[in-house]
């Protein structure tokens, strides 16, 4: 997550992501520098309508061409911005994006056992239940286990 007055990241959306490392600003510019050219992603910024500001991401990544699939996370920063829908309307943008321009059959994700909050959005969008990792994140001395869904674009445009 990338710290400043814009986009300061809550311990709860650390929490939530697994998020272990922090990014500095020339962090960032690497960041965006390296990914800025690749074709196997879609990264995208979820803007506040209200105030024109960077609440969150959405992330379609390691597309599969040949087989029409992908990954995706989301991440909204601040617990000031929970429960306002930002991630439920970005996620279903890049996910009708990925669907429509990208021709994509199948997105996965993984979400850890304990955000509840997230686990209602995606099912609420379509993503079902596929199977789980057990403790397959290491936060705050114990072990929890990640829930692996996905969605089909047919579930999608249901």
């Amino acid at each position: 997550m990338y710290y400043d007055k814009l986009s300061h990241s809550s311990a709860d959306s650390i929490r939530n992501t697994g998020t272990k490392i922090i990014i500095t600003k020339a962090g960032l510019r690497g960041y965006l520098s390296s990914i800025s050219n690749n074709s196997s992603r879609l990264d995208c910024f979820i803007v506040s309508k209200e105030n024109d500001e960077i609440v969150g991401e959405v992330v379609i990544n390691s597309i599969d061409w040949q087989n029409r699939s992908a990954s995706t996370r989301i991440a909204i920063y601040q617990e000031k911005d929970y429960n306002k829908k930002y991630g439920t309307e970005g996620l279903q943008i890049a996910l009708s994006y990925a669907f429509g321009m990208y021709n994509l059959h199948r997105i996965e994700l993984q979400v850890y056992s304990f955000n509840e909050r997230a686990i209602h959005v995606y099912e609420k969008i379509g993503f079902k239940k596929e199977g789980v990792l057990r403790d397959a994140l290491y936060f705050e001395n114990k072990y929890h286990d990640a829930i692996v869904m996905s969605i089909l674009v047919k579930e999608f445009k249901k």
